[in-house]
């Protein structure tokens, strides 16, 4: 019998090599790597910290094409691990691309296109409308005049229900591509997502998905969200409600108790 591979992406909820001070917890002990070893399986494992959601699903895209065309008969589990719809990303030069000493890869997979987030301030808005810095790092060390009037223009215009209904599409796309191919599947958000109101395009797509029992409930469901409401430690500094990293404790947890069990329930192991 064929070993299955077990295919893992997300942010740095999900990313192997998260670190807190230089101390990799999670080498080898992300939830992933809990299911493979449950299935005797291969685990890899693409997520990327401070990364957006559409590159989590491009570069799934093109893993599991790959993965498929390398294997065609193996059986293939992806994994995916939703992230906040405020990042976004900017298609980036190679020379203008500095030194950086974070897991933002420069493989080639991933091409130019580089992470964007206007802010992490949680008030954004309320400072932006009332004149004060939104304060978005300028990683790349780009323009800082155009950089600093794109962030604030993007964060202007910035709608979590566009967000939504390009996220909602592309990961119907996904889905198509997934049974075409033979994939089983779990999506779920790693930090909870916001709580929308009815939209006829968000409502659109987002039926079928609501019937698929293979996506965990966006809005409701996080495995942060999760993991704290299970009295786990963060591995961060300090504790930030909803979004705090957790440890490997948390990872196998994670897997036993809500990923295997929701495999089984679905029908795909």
């Amino acid at each position: 019998m064929e070993h299955p591979l077990i295919y893992c992406n997300g942010d740095s909820y999900s990313d192997e090599h998260y670190h807190v001070n230089n101390n990799k917890y999670l080498i080898n002990s992300t939830y992933a790597h809990v299911v493979g070893k449950y299935l005797n399986g291969f685990t890899i494992n693409n997520a990327m910290s401070g990364c957006c959601n559409r590159r989590i699903i491009r570069s799934t895209v093109h893993d599991i094409i790959h993965q498929r065309k390398l294997n065609p008969s193996q059986k293939i589990i992806a994994l995916i691990g939703l992230t906040f719809e405020l990042r976004s990303e900017l298609w980036v030069d190679s020379e203008s691309i500095t030194n950086r000493k974070d897991s933002f890869s420069e493989s080639a997979t991933e091409s130019n296109f580089r992470t964007h987030q206007f802010s992490e301030q949680f008030l954004w808005r309320e400072n932006l409308l009332n004149d004060i810095d939104i304060e978005t790092i300028n990683y790349y060390k780009l323009d800082n005049k155009f950089y600093k009037k794109f962030s604030e223009g993007r964060a202007y215009f910035f709608s979590p229900y566009a967000e939504r209904i390009n996220l909602l599409c592309d990961l119907t796309m996904l889905v198509a591509l997934f049974e075409k191919l033979n994939i089983q599947f779990l999506i779920f958000q790693s930090p909870l997502a916001e709580k929308l109101e009815s939209e006829y395009l968000k409502d659109f797509f987002k039926e079928d998905i609501n019937k698929d029992t293979r996506f965990f409930d966006f809005e409701n469901f996080s495995f942060c969200q999760w993991a704290e409401d299970q009295k786990f430690q963060t591995i961060d500094d300090e504790f930030k409600p909803g979004i705090s990293h957790y440890g490997p404790d948390a990872h196998e947890a994670f897997a036993n108790k809500v990923l295997i069990p929701k495999l089984h329930e679905t029908g795909q192991i």
